[in-house]
């Protein structure tokens, strides 16, 4: 994996937008849910990873997901098969 910086043009660009969006209270808590919400739709991360990376509950993310109109049951075979051993352990 290449060694990623992110630098402050790429921050101020994205910047406004966060300010802009009703998910969080912080400007932290913002960027971690849209990049979360990001990655699962993505079908990069499952979305047990993407309620970790957001700092939420699975609950709670899926919660947010519904509450936004955002589908979050149409992923992968192999990202259910992830999400429904996590489910097991509760």
């Amino acid at each position: 994996m290449e060694n990623l910086l992110i630098n402050s043009k790429t921050i101020n660009d994205f910047l406004p937008f966060l300010c802009q969006i009703d998910i969080g209270k912080t400007l932290n808590e913002k960027f971690r849910i849209s990049l979360a919400i990001g990655l699962f739709m993505s079908n990069v991360v499952s979305l047990e990873r993407a309620s970790e990376l957001a700092q939420k509950t699975i609950n709670e993310f899926v919660v947010f997901l519904m509450d936004k109109n955002i589908v979050w049951h149409n992923y992968s075979d192999k990202a259910m098969e992830l999400d429904e051993i996590s489910i097991k352990k509760y």
